[in-house]
């Protein structure tokens, strides 16, 4: 096959669940007597090089379209995403995208009903379609669900996308690459979805954060640095190149947001508390590939979990602007950090005892050492083992209202952390580890996110690696929870 050809998985994409094969540049799905029609006609593939993709097509099982099983889950990707009408009467299932549509559906089916006051008419809902022409039928999406569930996905979106309505339009796209243009709109067709605790939180990423981009160039960088790393969560084929495009993104967002956040005022701080989200994100869903997020160095480097820096200090710079963010646009993103409004919940006594378990760890037993201070290590120590109980109670709270989101997570233990705190762990201070082994924990409900995708693990691996086995007995609890079932047994076995 010519160079300039695509490998078949390139340019299709096949959904088991479905039996369908999408095309991935002109976003619908290939009937299967129409893939040799469809690869010759709209792509220039001639038939030498067409035998490839059709014994690529005969060997998946593909189902004609009035027989293929609609999905009512996450938008599915390479498909746009429409503003449509579901019809309000009950038992009817007539979805179009336009009211001139829908008021022709009511005149013709529901003539004797219009008007009576009890029975809605309509309700707004998301569409998406897998053919195009007679074959047309629509589907809704859930507005709150995500892609996390299908990491093996790979969007390519194509410079055709650009001149699809996947997304609210940009409100001036001059200064955007054809490559950036490509990224932002996958931002604000798919990435935004995994953001924000409710639909008015995802609506503020997906129609307030781009416009706020024009303006300020790190958040413009922030965000197609988040959007590439969501590709590459999506594509194992392309994983390295996208990575690859966000590091050069973030590379470039940094310097100006540091010179930004040093003088936060009411014309930045929307953007500056926007990046710092963006920021946070991109800790997480880049540490696997980075060796300078997280406790990966040698034992005779230092190596500051930079997330944990991150958080704690995107909490502290904002005071001086709050009255500005809370009547911006991203005032329900300031919402979400509000965590007085989060009243503690009925205490948990397993949580109690296990974490009570924690107090008896020889370093809080021992006197401080006279050569640290008067206090040693004991103190920030202490303190960050106070506030872990706390962020437990706080997360219980949370959950027990459906509210655990990123946001909360990450701001109810990192953000009350002393930097004598931070300099321990820096230091590899085993007490240091174990706490943060059991914020893990706090962490694991947040998986489900692409970005937070094997997170827990990963650290909790690398904190039983920097650790003494004499300590490994105090990892039991957060190894059970998040399910390092080996390392289990050999701290288990250590105790012996």
């Amino acid at each position: 096959m010519p160079s300039s050809t695509p490998q078949p998985e390139k340019l299709l994409y096949y959904i088991a669940a479905n039996k369908v094969l999408i095309c991935k540049e002109c976003y619908y799905a290939i009937q299967p007597s129409a893939i040799s029609g469809h690869l010759k006609v709209l792509h220039h593939i001639y038939r030498s090089d067409r035998q490839e993709f059709m014994k690529y097509a005969q060997s998946l099982d593909l189902a004609n379209p009035k027989d293929v099983v609609l999905p009512h889950e996450a938008p599915i990707p390479f498909l746009p995403t429409e503003d449509g009408l579901s019809c309000g009467v009950t038992g009817c299932d007539h979805l179009c995208a336009s009211v001139k549509r829908m008021k022709s559906h009511w005149v013709t089916v529901h003539r004797g009903i219009a008007g009576e006051p009890h029975v809605p008419q309509w309700r707004p809902v998301k569409l998406q379609t897998f053919f195009r022409g007679n074959q047309l039928r629509y589907f809704v999406v859930s507005e709150s669900s995500t892609l996390a569930s299908q990491p093996q996905m790979e969007p390519e979106v194509h410079s055709k996308c650009l001149s699809l309505e996947t997304g609210p339009p940009l409100a001036d796209d001059s200064n955007w690459s054809a490559d950036e243009l490509g990224l932002i709109k996958h931002f604000i067709s798919y990435t935004y979805c995994d953001m924000g605790h409710d639909s008015e939180s995802r609506q503020m990423w997906q129609t307030a954060a781009s416009p706020l981009a024009h303006n300020h160039n790190f958040l413009k960088h922030g965000l197609l640095a988040v959007s590439a790393l969501h590709r590459a969560s999506l594509d194992p084929s392309e994983k390295k190149r996208y990575q690859m495009i966000a590091a050069w993104h973030q590379n470039k967002a940094l310097p100006e947001f540091r010179s930004e956040i040093a003088h936060p005022t009411e014309h930045n701080c929307n953007a500056l508390v926007a990046f710092s989200q963006l920021l946070i994100i991109h800790c997480f869903a880049s540490e696997e590939h980075d060796e300078n997020l997280l406790l990966v160095r040698g034992p005779h480097e230092s190596g500051l979990p930079e997330w944990l820096q991150l958080i704690r200090g995107s909490c502290t710079i904002f005071k001086d602007v709050l009255q500005f963010l809370t009547m911006g646009p991203l005032k329900n993103l300031n919402e979400e950090m509000e965590l007085r409004l989060l009243a503690d919940a009925p205490e948990d006594p397993e949580y109690n005892r296990r974490l009570a378990h924690l107090a008896e760890m020889p370093t809080f037993k021992r006197l401080p050492d006279p050569k640290n201070g008067p206090e040693g290590n004991l103190f920030p120590l202490l303190c960050a083992f106070h506030e872990l109980l706390r962020a437990f109670a706080k997360a219980s709270a949370a959950q027990s209202r459906s509210h655990f989101t990123m946001s909360i997570g990450v701001y109810i233990w990192p953000a009350q952390i002393s930097a004598e705190y931070l300099n321990l762990l820096k230091q590899r201070d085993p007490v240091a580890l174990v706490l943060l082994a059991h914020y893990c924990i706090l962490l694991k409900p947040l998986e489900s996110s692409w970005y937070m995708n094997g997170f827990t693990k990963r650290l909790l691996s690398r904190i039983v690696k920097q650790l003494d086995p004499t300590w490994h007995r105090w990892l039991e609890w957060p190894l059970e929870e998040i399910g390092l079932r080996e390392c289990s047994m050999e701290c288990s076995y250590d105790m012996v």
